[in-house]
């Protein structure tokens, strides 16, 4: 009977040397599990990256915005002075057509006048 209690013993101390065994490596593998997700999981730098990136983007479409509105606003200002420049051109031609009209009447009416003078 000794021999059985001896076994019974040394069974009980087998299986608890292996739940030994089990639970730290349990132990082991879940704080591999915990130190990878805190290195790699988390990706805490690479949330500071987008975080920062996205902030970049944001401030780039805005300056992209603000140019277009200037783009916009100085495509309208050329215009209107292309416009004033038009309207110019053809008062200066007309202003032209009058003084040469008024040159090509003025020697025809100063000659007949100029021949009565001497």
């Amino acid at each position: 009977m000794a021999e059985v209690h001896d076994e019974a013993v040394e069974l009980r101390d087998k299986a608890w040397t292996y739940a030994q065994r089990g639970v730290v490596a349990l132990v082991i593998f879940l704080a591999g599990v915990f130190a990878g997700y805190q290195l790699w999981g988390q990706a805490t730098q690479l949330k500071e990256q987008v975080e920062e990136l996205t902030e970049k983007n944001h401030t780039l479409v805005t300056e992209r915005d603000t140019l277009r509105s200037k783009v916009a606003i100085v495509e309208r200002d050329k215009k209107e002075v292309e416009q004033q420049l038009t309207d110019a051109e053809a008062k200066v031609a007309t202003a032209e057509a009058k003084v040469a009209n008024a040159q090509a009447r003025s020697p025809a009416e100063q000659a007949p006048a100029g021949a009565a003078q001497p």
